[in-house]
């Protein structure tokens, strides 16, 4: 089922005319029942410790997001974050799938008229009891189910109360422990299915990740494990350091791992333990923003480019790097132009360099291209690349801004050439190449040849196929010299795996619409030639890219939005382990983070290390996250002004959730207090909204102000948001010296007009909207005390035609 989201014009409208008219939601089954809100009739409330149990709290995000359940019933618990649901039994169906049933009722009221939640006066209001795990453990699948009871918002609809197919489950990652007469699973992965979503009115479409599962039953499951090696997440922090562009991960002899980046030039970077457990403090280099690092593992040894301006070159640098940091820079090497693109052959130590020379008067083309290799001695030898024209002849050189080789102006992406497994190169920088014939295809991938005799680059034929009609914005590449791995960036949806043996490239698969490899945040590939691809959508999959086929899959953290920007090569291999940056985004700042995958050991999924999940345990919360890491608190409006002597009030912080690729203007997290970081002359603030009031002096002069609001969520985590205020000094009003008009004589006295009094603010319009900023908000009096009856039904006419118009015919 796909769902469409009401534009903020079109919600407004529905929403105005609701509260004006007083249209009631029509009461559905739902509103009636009182699951999630009293204890059901019958239903043990509280269990033994030793009760086996199911640890899994729905989505970590959504908890910070809202503050938490609101009622916990029928023996489900509240555990250091997490939540326990009490085990009930354990039985076969008829395709000997194992059923795991367990009880409990956990339910959301939030956003709610009045001082408490009562049910039908809540916006939010969702109920998940008696969850069910129907798995077939040696296949690896499975399936969650779940009794709910929800308020679809918008709609006002009720979904439930039912049993509905919640989740879909994948054991590949998940481990086991059956040493005793009981069986514990963890870090189960799951991925929302259609009435899971519906729960949830459809709001986590983009990314249906749920957190991870937990769980134990008595009895003993038997479990053959050969040939099954799902990658599991294990640790999950926060560095030290801004995300920026050209994103890159190296591993370091010792095993741990290098994490760089850079930002307008100014080039970034940290040193993390294998087990992420020790961190260096940042270091920094100058380096060009457009293109990338290299890095030699036998040495430690990192490699950067320094653009320098006049005249117009690039410094190739190098530096050894421990576990401390980087050491001292050396001059490598010295390249004409601007670099478009860097790499490094790992299998002799080769460094490439595309560099595009300083445009010619009147040449056909914008920026001529070389391409030197820099040996691990320094000496370095430089080719001339093929034109355009020559790569392209039937290219319309009148409409086409010459990027074959890259542009002077990238900014913050990874580069796009890699070294393949004969001392040959492959550049990917797909844009639209405007043929002679009216066509505007992609442009394909140029394999650079430097000790090649005669032409030095050849564009790649094999991948035609996947930019026939147009550019798909292939910009991101990675390979392990044979197998190549070519995607673009952001959420769309294209991506096209190559292979390179023998001089040769063959293209076994590509796909502009794939079912899973959408979003891609970073790409390896393994010993087995597999593709190791993490998503945006958080998500890590193992995948055949002879067919795309994806056959293992990993939940990640919830941290993964804005990780497919700038094509970032942030996702490895040290040792068995598989290491991806993520973003934790505070106060409109990305800060880069770090999550580590494991293999099983020799016993497979088998790890006698787990323990128990009983009603008694106190959870691991590996991919929990605080509210600062989920949400992130902005004011639309950030920048206001006022004239001294008046004052002025912004409006209140909204959220946006950090796990969606949309941006949301959402209410606050339940329990959320503001407060001044430092008192400021004039400024008060509102602690339940977060608008603050400037009431400038009179005799304030012009100047610009800054307001600092902390805003502090019930978990103990910390936002901030800035206001800047602009005072415009007061106008001086010259005294007057004339003689003043006469006074006229006033006309006969008239009966005034009455004065109309304002409808009372519509019931309930004190409520929280926990999507306030998607429906939009009416503000003033109420709609029938601005417009006629005909205005109304003007209105409505329009609300129709717009419905009709904008979304059913969308």
């Amino acid at each position: 089922m796909t769902s469409r989201r009401l534009t903020r014009i079109g919600l407004a409208a529905v929403t105005a005319v609701s509260v004006s008219l007083g249209i009631a939601t029509p009461a559905i089954a739902g509103v009636d029942d009182t699951i999630g809100i009293v204890p059901r009739p019958g239903v043990t409330q509280k269990f033994e410790d030793s009760t086996p149990a199911l640890e899994w709290e729905i989505r970590d995000s959504f908890n910070n997001y809202t503050g938490g359940a609101t009622h916990f019933l029928d023996g489900a618990e509240l555990v250091d974050g997490t939540f326990l649901w009490p085990y009930k039994s354990t039985a076969t169906d008829t395709d000997g799938n194992t059923v795991v049933q367990y009880g409990g009722t956990v339910n959301y009221m939030k956003y709610c008229e009045g001082d408490e939640p009562v049910r039908g006066g809540c916006q939010l209001d969702l109920t998940v009891a008696d969850p069910k795990i129907v798995f077939d453990a040696a296949k690896g699948t499975g399936t969650l189910y779940a009794t709910v009871n929800s308020r679809v918002y918008l709609t006002g609809e009720w979904l439930g109360v039912k049993e509905v197919a919640f989740a879909t489950l994948d054991f590949k990652a998940g481990r086991y422990n059956n040493q005793t007469d009981t069986t514990t699973w963890k870090s189960v992965a799951g991925s929302l299915l259609e009435d899971g979503q519906k729960a949830f009115s459809n709001f986590y479409t983009s990314n249906p990740y749920i957190s991870s599962l937990a769980f134990s039953y008595p009895g003993k499951t038997e479990l053959s494990t050969s040939g099954v090696n799902g990658y599991s997440l294990a640790e999950s922090i926060q560095l030290p350091v801004e995300a920026g562009g050209s994103e890159r991960l190296y591993a370091l002899s010792d095993g741990s791992v290098l994490y760089v980046t850079n930002k307008y030039g100014a080039g970034k970077g940290v040193v993390v333990s294998h087990n992420l457990d020790t961190v260096s403090d940042p270091f920094e280099f100058v380096t060009n923003d457009a293109t990338d690092t290299a890095f030699d593992t036998a040495t430690d040894t990192l490699y950067w480019v320094e653009p320098k301006q006049e005249p117009a070159i690039a410094v190739i640098h190098s530096a050894p790097v421990t576990a401390s940091g980087i050491g001292t820079a050396t001059e490598v090497a010295t390249v004409e132009g601007t670099v478009s693109g860097f790499s490094r052959d790992s299998s002799d130590g080769t460094l490439g360099v595309l560099h595009l020379l300083p445009k010619i008067e009147d040449s056909v083309d914008d920026y001529p291209a070389r391409f030197t290799t820099i040996s691990v001695d320094g000496s370095k030898t430089t080719v001339e690349l093929p034109n355009e024209t020559e790569l392209y002849p039937d290219v319309d050189t009148e409409a086409h801004y010459n990027e074959v080789y890259g542009s002077p102006y990238i900014f913050g992406a990874t580069s796009g050439l890699r070294a393949l497994n004969d001392g040959t190169y492959l550049y990917v920088y797909d844009h639209g190449v405007p043929r002679t014939d009216g066509t505007v295809p992609g442009a394909l991938p140029v394999h650079i040849t430097p000790a090649a005799g005669g032409a030095k680059a050849a564009l790649v034929e094999a991948f035609a196929p996947a930019n026939k009609d147009h550019s798909h914005s292939f910009r991101g590449i990675a390979t392990d010299g044979t197998n190549i791995g070519i995607y673009n960036d952001y959420s769309n949806s294209n991506v096209a795996f190559l292979k390179y043996e023998n001089g040769k490239f063959t293209m076994p698969y590509h796909a502009a619409q794939p079912e899973k490899l959408v979003s891609i945040a970073g790409m390896t590939f393994n010993s087995q030639g597999r593709a190791l691809v993490s998503s945006a959508q958080n998500y890590f999959m193992v995948v055949d890219p002879s067919t795309g086929a994806v056959l293992q899959e990993a939940s990640l953290s919830g941290n993964m939005k804005g990780a497919e920007k700038n094509l970032p090569l942030a996702t490895i291999m040290v040792g068995d382990d598989v290491f991806i940056v993520d973003r934790r985004e505070v106060n409109y700042t990305d800060y880069a983070g770090l999550q580590r995958l494991e293999l099983p050991g020799a016993d497979g999924q088998y790890n006698p290390d787990i323990d128990v999940v009983n009603m008694g345990h106190t959870p691991e919360n590996t991919d929990s996250t605080t509210t600062a890491e989920s949400v992130d608190a902005y004011l639309e409006k950030n920048t206001l002004e006022v004239t001294a002597g008046e004052s002025v009030t912004s409006d209140k912080v909204v959220f946006d959730e950090t796990t969606t690729t949309d941006r949301e203007a959402a209410a606050a997290p339940e329990g959320t207090v503001f407060s001044l970081i430092e008192a400021v002359d004039g400024a008060s603030i509102d602690e339940n909204t977060g608008a603050v009031t400037y009431a400038a002096a009179a005799d304030a002069p012009s100047s610009e102000i800054t307001v600092s609001v902390k805003v502090m969520f019930k978990d103990g985590s910390e936002d901030t948001v800035d206001l800047t205020v602009k005072v415009t000094e007061a106008e001086t009003t010259p005294t007057s010296t004339s003689t003043p008009a006469p006074t006229s004589t006033p006309a006969p006295t008239s009966t005034p007009a009455p004065t109309s009094t304002p409808m009372p603010s519509p019931s309930g319009s004190n409520g929280k909207n926990i999507f306030s900023g998607l429906s939009g908000e009416f503000k003033g009096g109420s709609l029938l005390a601005l417009v006629s009856f005909g205005g109304i039904l003007a209105l409505i006419a329009g609300l129709f035609h717009f419905i009709n118009t904008t979304i059913l015919h969308r």
